[in-house]
């Protein structure tokens, strides 16, 4: 048996920390297949101070790090976050001779770059809990891989019981109430600049709605938390597992709140009341654009008229909901910006995030138009955040108009980064959960 070291190197908690789930499932994977299994989170542990007595007095077969985001993806606050990782990295490689493997998210949407950036002896792409677990014993057994690039299944229809530890979790409920569960991986969807299919798979694969039950009871009663966030890409999926979920949480008495991201489509009222009734309180609706063109140019599958239908029968069911709007796309206009702001009016009683740029991930569609357009080109690296903006209208005009029209409502926010200290500071007040439904006005809805 070998003693695997999993390092979780995000360092960002704003607008609140979120507990690194993929590596609870590689804990799981790693113990299940017999191997000791240990987790070190930066936010959590101590950062490199903690870091360094855990390597100094402690020696293991294999270091995991999990590199979960490559920057902060807001054009008004475009922070790289690959910095802050190389001190770990210079760290483990001066205390410890074990393998060093990365992962995560963020590494899986660059790999070979990434790799060799940080001189990593082994990577996972996407989903690890296999692969790192077979990579253990290889290691163990003294039958290090020749090959350092490895790609997790994409096709696994289960996959290992998260294994949550008690002191990360007694952090971040301290930080909002909240922990984190997924239902499925894997979207089908077509969406032009999104990393989901690249990293979880183009097929939808879902757990047993029952166990997802028994994570929530499990997560409220031993690890405190108070408020449940559903990481899945769209909790609303086409097959209506979302709906066999929310009848084995009533089934379970669950009485833990919930969000999730949700499409804007597919959503019904009595899906609603269904998914209200399991401990469902807010949508972050993942709209991404405000007109038909807009939306069209993103590949969304859906136009404004159907986000305005969802947002309807959010509102009326007393759900809060949250719009995030991308400005500045594909095929972005001075007629289709003004188009956009004034169709945002017909989005009474939810909050808005605006966005303006979209950045730029490899292997997307947006990067290839973006070579089209002459905005970047095959070879540049894109490991520093650059965004898409439309060649049609001027970048500061963007901005602009939207500091205008967003001034006139407490619940439109832009730029995004100044909801950051409100919500910090409701945490510190002992407010649950992602908080910026305590923006929607309570008009003929319930206030939490």
């Amino acid at each position: 048996m070998s003693s695997c070291l999993l390092i979780s190197a995000n360092q960002v908690a704003v607008p609140y920390p979120v507990y690194p789930l993929g590596v609870a499932h590689l804990l799981g994977a790693l113990e299940d297949a017999g191997h000791g299994a240990r987790h070190f989170d930066m936010l959590t542990h101590g950062g490199l101070v903690g870091l360094r007595q855990l390597l100094t007095g402690k020696s293991f077969d294999l270091v995991g790090v999990s590199i979960r985001n490559l920057d902060t993806v807001d054009s008004n606050n475009p922070q790289g976050l690959l910095a802050d990782i190389s001190p770990c990295i210079e760290l483990i490689r001066e205390l410890s001779r074990a393998p060093l493997v990365l992962g995560g998210p963020g590494f899986s949407i660059m790999p070979p770059t990434l790799l060799d950036i940080f001189a990593a002896d082994y990577g996972v792409v996407g989903e690890g809990e296999k692969v790192l677990s077979w990579l253990a014993t290889e290691l163990d057994k003294g039958r290090p891989p020749g090959q350092r690039l490895f790609y997790g299944g994409q096709d696994e229809l289960t996959w290992p019981k998260p294994r949550y530890e008690q002191q990360a979790c007694d952090f971040y409920t301290r930080h909002g109430g909240m922990l984190n569960i997924q239902t499925k991986r894997g979207c089908p969807m077509k969406c032009s600049y999104c990393s989901y299919p690249t990293i979880e798979g183009k097929r939808l694969r879902t757990r047993d709605p029952d166990e997802v039950a028994d994570d929530v009871d499990r997560l409220t009663r031993e690890h405190g938390a108070r408020y449940i966030f559903f990481t899945d890409s769209v909790f609303n999926d086409g097959v209506g597992h979302f709906r066999l979920v929310a009848e084995a949480l009533i089934k379970k008495g669950n009485t833990t709140p919930f969000c999730a991201y949700f499409r804007p489509q597919n959503i019904k009222a009595v899906d609603l009341r269904l998914l209200k009734k399991a401990g469902l309180t807010a949508l972050e609706m993942g709209t991404d654009a405000a007109t038909d063109t807009t939306l069209a140019s993103l590949n969304k599958g859906f136009t404004f008229a159907e986000a305005v239908e969802a947002n309807r029968l959010v509102v009326a069911e007393g759900l809060s909901c949250a719009h995030f709007i991308m400005f500045g796309g594909p095929d972005e206009t001075s007629a289709t910006l003004a188009e956009g702001l004034e169709n945002l009016d017909q989005l009474p009683g939810s909050v808005i995030f605006a966005f303006t740029g979209i950045r730029i991930l490899p292997g997307t569609g947006i990067h290839q138009r973006a070579i089209d357009d002459g905005l970047v080109t095959a070879q540049d690296s894109l490991v520093e955040p650059v965004f898409y903006y439309s060649p049609q209208v001027d970048r500061q005009d963007i901005d602009g108009a939207l500091r205008i029209a967003f001034a006139k409502r407490v619940e439109w926010i832009y730029p995004c980064e100044e909801a950051e200290a409100r919500v910090r500071m409701l945490h510190s007040m002992g407010h649950d959960g992602p908080l910026w439904d305590l923006l929607v006005p309570k008009t003929g809805r319930n206030a939490r």
